[in-house]
């Protein structure tokens, strides 16, 4: 647990968490705020398909992130959205319900912005890249266990306006904690004569010449273009199948948060025993356990596969994270970011629109059993013809020698 030692990481870990906490509070809350003004499932689903749609501009964010110092950008993101998310303190009845959108839709533009992943390649020796994403996904996820319900809790008690006020206080939190961060950046990337559109493209170029990422990332889409049902969906279920009210989303978020955790904490170990592509597969198939115990409508057995599937998701993200972090170059590490998370996001909001569709046509329960044979394949899929390692991207961090061998097979190109 070496990465904990150092003092500008658990910074960073701390100001992620407190801002996690008020984020999950808040725009968990907003699907059951849409839920409440307007008596819609669909028109809660659509909070998370706003928050999934900046994905789409992924490329240009990729790009800018490429472009700045990315600690500046950061601290100006966290900025902003204090102040945007004040904004929601105008939201009075289904006629505001745009302003939910709006600022879903705001949280999804930050998340889309890849400068904390790009962060942390100048930030931490290579060998330390697993144990730190695990660490801020195990904390986020742990913090995302108790805000829904306190969350839902201050919601129900004292008013959205009260929860809108929160989120803003743990951004100013957060902003303190980065802002003590010391890190030494790789310079940024000048523009040079290259075409705009080849600058756009070096994500995508990139992924594409290193098969591991590759490969994990073609998985994670076809697994993206399923779950989004699950987010429309999962209301039907607590509202037909269990028989609770809008507000039970709170505890179901919780309980997928606790299997997060634990699994945030596996991927440590996992990452380094079985690597990248074999971690993945043990997260797609956890995940595919999940979906099917979700079709049953008892209570004890959906939220079974509920903390299954908080489980199995953390462990792709950090697969993903892991490989894109040691086989990506640091001013390139923002587009190779982007680029898959516009696909992935792309495939997750075209997902989210048809689950608020089928949601009144088809039962959730077959919504399920479709994305558990999805994601069975994919376990499947990444166990076949494996890929060779490629080699380790060193880190502006690294010291000589600090980066441990890991059976290089392949180069991955530089595509820059």
């Amino acid at each position: 647990m070496s990465v904990l030692r150092q003092a500008r990481f658990r910074r960073l870990l701390i100001g992620e968490t407190v801002s996690s906490f008020g984020d999950s509070a808040l725009f968990l809350a907003l699907a059951v705020w849409a839920r409440d003004l307007t008596g819609s499932n669909a028109a809660a689903g659509l909070v998370f398909l706003f928050l999934t749609l900046p994905g789409l501009a992924s490329p240009l964010l990729g790009h800018l992130v490429d472009r700045v110092r990315r600690k500046p950008l950061l601290l100006c993101m966290y900025t902003g959205m204090a102040l945007f998310v004040l904004a929601l303190l105008a939201v009075r009845s289904a006629q505001d319900l745009w302003l939910l959108y709006v600022a879903a839709a705001g949280y999804g533009l930050m998340v889309a912005t890849p400068a904390r992943n790009a962060l942390l390649k100048d930030l931490l020796p290579s060998a330390e890249a697993a144990e730190a994403r695990s660490w801020l996904i195990a904390t986020r996820e742990g913090a995302r266990v108790v805000s829904p319900a306190i969350g839902t809790w201050v919601y129900v008690t004292y008013g959205p306006s009260t929860l809108v006020l929160l989120d803003s206080a743990t951004f100013a939190i957060a902003i303190l904690a980065l802002a003590g961060v010391k890190v030494t950046e790789t310079p940024p990337e000048k523009a040079g004569g290259e075409p705009l559109s080849r600058r756009l493209l070096a994500g995508f170029q990139h992924v594409r010449s290193v098969p591991l990422i590759q490969r994990l990332a073609v998985t994670l889409v076809l697994f993206m273009a399923g779950v989004g049902l699950i987010e429309t969906a999962v209301f039907s279920a607590i509202d037909n199948g269990l028989d609770r009210p809008a507000a039970f989303f709170g505890v179901v978020a919780s309980v997928q948060g606790a299997g997060s955790v634990v699994a945030g904490l596996a991927a440590i170990v996992l990452i380094k025993r079985l690597g990248e592509l074999s971690t993945a597969s043990v997260a797609y198939a956890l995940l595919t356990a999940g979906m099917v115990l979700c079709a049953l409508p008892v209570l004890p057995t959906f939220l079974a596969g509920v903390a299954l599937i908080g489980m199995g998701v953390p462990l792709i993200s950090v697969s993903l994270g892991t490989a894109e972090h040691l086989y990506t170059p640091s001013r390139l590490q923002g587009r190779v970011s982007a680029a898959v998370g516009m696909v992935t996001d792309g495939a997750q909001s075209l997902s989210i629109a048809a689950g608020a569709v089928l949601v009144g046509l088809v039962d959730y329960r077959v919504m399920y059993v479709a994305i558990a044979v999805v994601s069975a394949g994919c376990a499947l899929g990444l166990l076949v013809r494996r890929p060779p390692v490629p080699e380790v991207v060193p880190s502006l961090a690294d010291e000589p020698g600090a980066v441990a061998p890991r059976a290089a097979t392949t180069s991955s190109a530089p595509a820059d």
